[in-house]
């Protein structure tokens, strides 16, 4: 799925052509390190923008290996065509929140780190992160991220603001957008100091549930697409709220003095992953594709068509100057500045969590 484009169970956000032209415009052509030559398909599950034809023309060029993706627009068509067989797939895309249900049941087959060297450079959260680890073996090579961005007007919002809590600040009445999907039950787990964010209990989620009913009075809309906030933000309509990369490249390239709050109580965030299908790890064409997509002349491509954050520390160097320099401003291509993120993690009592998102929607204000 290109997240710039459509809607899916876990993004929403929404490119509109400043933004593209802020962040992608004069990408610098890249000198890709060659993969080792194959020949064959390689047929991949994956959301739309990581199949790009900027991105796998090279590598068909250079291998021999035709590329045949299946589209897909949630996490659970994933699933369920894996589990299915009918997705008949060697390679899959699946984010941080799914990738261990499948390797539970058994579907994905381990990945040998010495096969894709190129994870060598990938930033420490990246090389053995722990939705992809089980019983010490790797099943999965991370590739897009994002994070969840809490944003705020640095004419109205002190610009040392470095808390949740401003969201909750009467001062910012009607004047406070958040997204309409249960990471806003996250975000205000995280506030609250619930270290449990995705595994919470009946009496944490009725505090949680409290705590949202109590921000009401600011909410001047829940979001359900990038382009809303945007919208809201640069009207003036709002003064803050969460959002993803996408709003705040945007408004920067508007020239809007909107600030990027690094809540001290930790920020949501997603990793993809591409993943074996068990019964492809013979497929000559599956680690030259890992290893391709792993290096940071191929990351920058793929930066160029999604916008999102990739894990090759090497990656920012082989991007243009202006797009490096936003990149860098969002802190994507700096360790630390991801050391408090709060990675989704599987909620086995969605439904549960989703009932609470809906009642603090109904309630009154």
């Amino acid at each position: 799925m290109k997240r710039s484009e459509f809607r899916s169970d876990r993004s929403s956000a929404s490119f509109s052509g400043t933004m593209r032209a802020a962040l992608m415009a004069g990408a610098a052509m890249v000198a890709l390190a060659a993969p080792a030559a194959a020949e064959g398909q390689l047929v991949l599950l994956v959301w739309e923008g990581y199949a790009d034809d900027s991105i796998v023309k090279p590598f068909e060029e250079q291998t021999g290996c035709r590329v045949d993706p299946i589209y897909v627009g949630s996490n659970d068509e994933i699933v369920s065509k894996v589990m299915s067989g009918g997705g008949a797939a060697d390679l899959i895309s699946p984010s941080n929140d799914t990738a261990m249900r499948l390797v539970d049941a058994g579907v994905i087959a381990p990945v040998d780190p010495a096969k894709v060297p190129s994870m060598a450079d990938f930033m420490p959260q990246f090389r053995n992160p722990e939705w992809l680890m089980k019983e010490g073996q790797l099943y999965g090579v991370p590739y897009g991220w994002g994070l969840i961005r809490i944003i705020a007007d640095a004419d109205k919002v002190p610009a040392d603001t470095d808390s949740l809590g401003f969201l909750w600040d009467p001062a910012y009445k009607g004047q406070i957008s958040v997204w309409d999907d249960i990471e806003t039950l996250y975000m205000a787990a995280r506030y609250l100091g619930f270290e449990n964010t995705y595994d919470l209990t009946d009496e944490q989620l009725e505090a949680v549930k409290a705590k949202l009913i109590e921000m009401k009075p600011n909410i001047r809309k829940y979001w359900f697409t990038t382009g809303e906030m945007g919208t809201l933000m640069s009207g003036g309509e709002v003064v803050g709220g969460s959002s993803w990369e996408p709003t705040l490249v945007e408004l920067w390239a508007a020239g809007k003095n909107v600030i990027d709050v690094k809540a001290k109580e930790g920020r949501g965030g997603y990793s993809d992953s591409w993943m074996i299908v068990r019964g492809a790890e013979e497929n000559e064409c599956v680690y030259p594709w890992l290893e391709y997509v792993s290096t940071p002349g191929a990351q920058a491509l793929a930066h160029k068509v999604t916008g999102f954050g990739y894990p090759n520390s090497r990656m920012a160097a082989e991007l243009d100057e202006e797009t490096r320099a936003t990149y860098e401003r969002l802190g994507m291509s700096d360790s630390e500045s991801l050391a408090n993120i709060d990675w989704w993690q599987p909620v086995e009592r969605r439904t549960k969590y989703l009932e609470i998102w809906n009642q603090v929607k109904a309630a009154a204000q």
